[in-house]
């Protein structure tokens, strides 16, 4: 399926019953054809799943690996806010992984931390607490992860290897340099451009920093220098976010047009 709003229907991915017009989130939504057969293999995983075996119900590495690089960028505009939604299922021999979708209100846009003056709630959000405006229980693809030492474990696995690989290694910043370098010339030429230059620099040295001090945090919590579940950190061990304006790189309820 695509984009889910509806909790009771089978977009929390919480088994409800075998009637696959209980999951009409999932079905009715269907990007390709499905037939009974293909309806009963996803309402057998999701019970599978319910009842904590997640191994035969979930391609676990796969979905492990989802999580990790999607609790980094802090979009709550998902399954992980409070509508459960914009995500794709995938189903293959009666396994189940997701796959990313809509990820315009990441890093704190949607609700994650304050939107003006102090990204420090954000940027230290606990990698093992990601959940906004949801309790795990309704959440069972990310509780299956969360409830057990081996998978949590391995999570933090594929997130340590996220930041060495990708931030400690300075290849981040290679990236977001060229891009930065290749499209500021079009945003200035662009007459219909939404934003000027300057607001573009802006957003991206933003989302650069913002992203940085992220990666920070993460390796602290990941060190146990800072605790990964954002309730039980202490003040004094959290990275120092408080020179970001997240509404700097746009956010939700922002005054610019949107396509």
């Amino acid at each position: 399926g695509r984009g889910f709003d509806s909790v009771s229907s089978g977009a929390s991915l919480a088994y409800i019953d075998d009637d696959a017009d209980s999951y009409s989130d999932i079905f009715d939504n269907a990007v390709t054809k499905t037939d009974e057969e293909d309806e009963q293999r996803v309402i057998a995983a999701l019970k599978s799943l319910s009842e904590g075996n997640a191994e035969e119900a979930v391609d676990t590495e796969e979905v492990i690996r989802y999580f990790a690089a999607h609790n980094f960028v802090l979009n709550y505009d998902s399954y992980t806010g409070n509508m459960l939604h914009n995500y794709y299922l995938y189903e293959n021999d009666g396994k189940l992984s997701m796959l990313p979708w809509d990820y315009n209100l990441a890093f704190g846009g949607f609700g994650g931390g304050k939107e003006s003056g102090d990204a420090t709630d954000a940027v230290n959000t606990g990698i093992d607490s990601p959940l906004s405006g949801a309790d795990a229980e309704d959440c069972p693809m990310w509780a299956w992860i969360a409830d057990s030492e081996e998978y949590l474990a391995e999570y933090h696995e594929v997130l340590s290897e996220l930041i060495s690989g990708y931030f400690e290694s300075q290849d981040f910043e290679k990236e977001i340099d060229g891009l930065y370098e290749m499209l500021l010339p079009y945003v200035e030429k662009d007459p219909s451009a939404f934003y000027t230059a300057e607001e573009f620099t802006k957003a991206y040295n933003t989302l650069k920093e913002f992203c940085t001090l992220r990666a920070e945090s993460v390796r602290l919590q990941l060190d146990g220098e800072l605790a990964a579940i954002t309730d039980e950190q202490n003040a004094g061990d959290r990275v120092d976010a408080s020179q970001i304006s997240i509404s700097d790189m746009e956010s939700q309820g922002g005054d610019k047009k949107k396509r």
